[in-house]
């Protein structure tokens, strides 16, 4: 088992695995492809990183990109970090998110951000969910309705994770 900051991540979710990254699916992705990256070690904030652990995340991140823009048939890529409670990070692990882009996908693109919020608001509650068993609502703007949003099953999360490890060439066992 691994951690994402306080909640715990199955082996079942991570398709990449680098010395010092992860590469994960996403419980409640925004657009279909939108994945995580995040530190072997749960820092934070990204100013708590070593330097050999930024190149190695900026790195992962730039290999998963390629490879997930491909797969989701997307022509640009938004990559964000939302670094500390002010700029919407509820999970407290520095993480990238990456979300393969396509024109027209939002009517106005960068409404993205506001979802983006949504989401890592959300996101802390729902982990919960997954966790203990315990409803705890989101933090986030609510830009859609619950019904139209909800957390992917931990199988739906498992046939994604095994297409991207696929796809980057990772072994099932990467975890180990």
């Amino acid at each position: 088992m691994f951690k994402f900051g306080p909640h715990t991540i199955t082996k079942n979710e991570i398709f990449y695995a680098s010395k010092l990254s992860f590469g994960l699916v996403n419980l409640k992705p925004i657009v279909p492809g939108h994945v995580l990256c995040i530190t072997r070690r749960v820092v934070s904030r990204f100013t708590e990183l070593t330097p050999e652990e930024v190149s190695d995340l900026f790195r992962t991140a730039q290999i998963i990109a390629q490879v997930v823009e491909k797969q989701y048939n997307g022509t640009s890529l938004n990559i964000a970090i939302q670094d500390g409670e002010a700029a919407g990070q509820s999970v407290p692990h520095c993480h990238v998110h990456i979300l393969p882009r396509r024109s027209h996908d939002y009517k106005n693109t960068d409404d993205v951000y506001k979802d983006l919020e949504t989401a890592e608001g959300e996101l802390g509650g729902d982990l919960q969910d997954k966790d203990n068993n315990v409803r705890r609502p989101g933090r986030g703007l609510h830009v859609a309705p619950d019904d139209q949003r909800f957390p992917r099953t931990p199988e739906d999360m498992a046939k994604e994770a095994s297409v991207l490890r696929k796809l980057l060439n990772q072994p099932d066992d990467i975890w180990s």
